[in-house]
């Protein structure tokens, strides 16, 4: 494990087996030791940096972790095979128990939803709050081709800051390592496993999002025992940067609302984006 400091976080890089991630700490938990953490894990392709305005919506109210995943960002160099979701799981897990974080609001992306998932399914001690921004992959478009056209049609909705990230996350992965990544991610049954999860999860996804859309959603919180969903108003696949002030407020009251042993209909009733039922607002 190495750490240096660099502005307002500390960078350090965990090695597991054969395996490296990056990782960045926004605050001090010594300074701060009651103060709820959070652990935020991208999507395929990209790295850490696309959670950057969500991260100044978290960080006043807790400790923020992120990883750039083995390949991935400024995770270098590529792994010599490919990786599992459960491999992933495995890595993050490690990494959580080795720098002592207790019981993180653990927050994914895209194909980090996944890892979030298995990793809670792993280890139900790991933490009572989940939150899957833009689920993947929705079984009425399984395949890559498919997928490939959902992201195209994002590509249009997203800020150009957004994009921006995204694209340069992408020329920095190179498509090899990305196509490598993709079977794990397209072959991952979300729908089996949401069953067995036993914390507070909230599934968010922008209102724009092709990737992500309403029945899919839909049909996720129904499949989970604690569910609770929220819709960032206007906002496309990468809401946590489009949507920032709105999904972050979604998070911090579910994260409240699981606190008190409440759903998120309890947690976020009357506010932006949500109905007083749960549901997407009208």
């Amino acid at each position: 494990m190495r750490h240096f400091e660099q502005g307002d976080f500390v960078q350090g890089e965990f090695a597991y087996r054969d395996l490296n991630l990056v990782v960045r700490r926004y605050g001090d938990p010594a300074a701060r030791p009651d103060a709820r953490s959070y652990l935020l894990v991208h999507g395929i392709g990209v790295s850490a940096r696309y959670f950057v305005k969500l991260i100044e919506q978290l960080r006043p109210h807790g400790i923020v972790y992120t990883v750039d995943m083995p390949g991935f960002g400024s995770a270098q160099p590529k792994p010599r095979r490919a990786l599992s979701i459960e491999d992933l799981a495995e890595l993050i897990l490690a990494f959580a128990d080795e720098w002592n974080i207790r019981n993180p609001v653990l927050v994914g992306h895209s194909m980090g939803t996944q890892i979030v998932v298995e990793m809670a399914i792993r280890n139900p001690g790991i933490s009572d709050c989940l939150v899957l921004i833009g689920p993947v992959v929705d079984p009425a478009a399984p395949s890559a081709v498919r997928q490939g056209f959902r992201l195209l049609r994002d590509v249009f909705m997203e800020p150009p800051g957004s994009n921006w990230i995204v694209f340069t996350d992408y020329l920095k992965c190179g498509p090899r390592w990305y196509l490598t990544a993709l079977p794990a991610m397209l072959s991952y049954r979300m729908e089996e496993r949401l069953p067995l999860l036993t914390a507070f999860t909230l599934v968010i996804r922008g209102q724009r999002d092709p990737v992500a859309p309403g029945d899919w959603v839909e049909g996720m919180t129904r499949a989970l025992l604690r569910p609770g969903r929220f819709e960032a108003p206007r906002a496309p696949h990468v809401a946590q940067y489009a949507a920032a002030p709105a999904v972050g407020e979604a998070i911090l009251a579910h994260v409240e609302a699981a606190a008190a042993g409440n759903g998120l209909e309890h947690g976020l009733s009357g506010r932006q984006g949500i109905s007083p039922g749960g549901g997407p607002a009208q």
